[in-house]
């Protein structure tokens, strides 16, 4: 199995030429970050090469909300731009939030306007040889008022793109909390599915704690055939580098 390991989440603000030399030596060849426009782009690509480390996703500019159509020119030239900042690092995949609900929006109006950018980011996706992969996140604990909660409402939504370059974002932390069955889940829609995050419940802290057996739930991922990479997006509780040994130690290979 192949994993990533996201260095905002576990080292947010830390510089990424000291900590990449350490998250290669706990044995991960993998990493990705949430916000591009606030680094050094060139030298984080320059950093990966030396490592022959490989950058497997980040976010799209989220700072323009793709459920408000007034933004929807505007959400596709930050897509263009997160295009750009991939390309230089050699990625193929960015992550899309669905957005936050505003004042005098309803819902069934933002999941149009989501609906509508995300059509139209497809041209630019194939053109760019990228993938996008939204990503449903709780709204009981961590992201009260975002938009897309649970899987039903993700997968429905996926079929009314219908396009490969367009998939989910399964975050076994978020799931966990929103519906739980996550291997049901998986199961089910496994083809629809782009990129895995993987945190303890509850606290979104070291996978090795919590409820979530991750060893079993991995295994079924794999016994499925997933080909793609699974996100260590957690936020320690003890040393990052600790924890990242004792994942690499714990979780199947």
């Amino acid at each position: 199995m192949k994993y990533s390991v996201c260095t905002d989440a576990l080292f947010h603000g830390m510089d990424p030429g000291t900590v990449l030399p350490q998250v290669k030596d706990c044995g991960f060849d993998a990493m990705e970050f949430w916000t591009w426009w606030d680094k050094d782009i060139p030298e984080l690509a320059r950093i990966c090469r030396d490592l022959e480390m490989k950058v497997v996703t980040f976010c799209v500019d989220f700072r323009n909300n793709p459920g408000d159509s007034a933004q929807h020119d505007a959400y596709l030239d930050g897509l263009k731009r997160s295009i750009e900042a991939a390309k230089a690092l050699n990625c193929s995949t960015l992550i899309a939030q669905a957005g936050w609900a505003m004042d005098g929006i309803s819902f069934e109006a933002h999941d149009a306007a989501l609906t509508q950018v995300m059509e139209d980011a497809v041209p630019i996706l194939k053109n760019s040889n990228m993938e996008l992969v939204v990503e449903p996140l709780n709204v009981k604990v961590d992201h009260p008022g975002y938009h897309m909660s649970t899987s039903v409402h993700a997968f429905s939504w996926l079929q009314g793109i219908g396009d490969p370059h367009v998939k989910i974002l399964f975050d076994l932390y978020h799931q966990q909390i929103t519906e739980g069955n996550l291997t049901g889940t998986v199961t089910r829609h496994i083809d629809s599915i782009g990129h895995f995050h993987i945190a303890a419940v509850p606290g979104r802290v070291e996978p090795t704690r919590g409820e979530v057996n991750y060893p079993f739930v991995l295994k079924a991922i794999d016994a499925l055939g997933y080909q793609g990479y699974l996100g260590l997006e957690y936020m320690p509780k003890t040393d990052p580098i600790a924890t990242l040994r004792a994942v690499r130690q714990a979780f199947p290979r």
